[in-house]
């Protein structure tokens, strides 16, 4: 089940074009985000709950000696965050 669980969420990333790190360590890197979102409707629903489209999400990681780029193009998108501590973005970087 976890093997379906893991497929399925990696799946889910691709899709969404996102770009994600979680407890990692970024050094002397560039991150770029180059992403074309039209027409979407990325949604946050519930606690503790995020949605990304076209962004790149970095969470308890550790940035060092890095260049972040935000180079995205969003036309007619709706993004919303709907709960305590929710966060939805499209087209972004959300570094924390």
């Amino acid at each position: 089940m976890k093997t379906v669980s893991l497929v399925a969420v990696v799946l889910m990333s691709v899709v969404a074009s996102t770009a994600m790190a979680e407890g990692s360590r970024i050094e002397r890197s560039t991150l770029i985000n180059a992403s074309q979102n039209t027409l979407t409707n990325t949604q946050a629903i519930g606690r503790n709950s995020a949605a990304h489209t076209g962004s790149i999400s970095v969470t308890g990681s550790r940035i060092q000696r890095s260049t972040v780029i935000n180079a995205s193009k969003n036309t007619l998108t709706n993004t919303q965050a709907i709960g305590r501590d929710s966060v939805a973005t499209t087209g972004s970087i959300d570094i924390r």
